[in-house]
């Protein structure tokens, strides 16, 4: 991938830290538990804008515990997101639960 120019900002990790309040990455992050039926979470949203690299997603079949590294922290990880997660307005607006 290209280098991003500009200031890298991490707005979540893969256990729950929230780097950053911007509606987007932290809505993003909310919308794959969502979209893929509350099967796996993208996470450890980092970047340069909404230009972002290096995510670890969470699964909850243990069968893909491997596919996804040693970051992945299965449903452990899932409900660290959801302790420190503050829905936003775009999570509203996308009708998020």
């Amino acid at each position: 991938e290209p280098l991003l120019e500009g200031e890298y900002v991490k707005h979540n990790d893969n256990y729950g830290e929230i780097g950053t309040e911007e509606a987007v990455p932290q809505a993003f992050s909310h919308f794959t538990w969502d979209a893929s039926d509350k099967r796996i979470l993208i996470c450890d949203i980092q970047g340069v804008g909404n230009y972002w690299t290096d995510p670890q997603i969470h699964s909850v079949d243990p069968s893909q515990e491997d596919i996804f590294g040693k970051g992945n922290f299965g449903l452990d990880g899932v409900k660290q997101f959801f302790h420190t997660h503050r829905c936003n307005s775009l999570c509203l607006e996308l009708g998020l639960s």
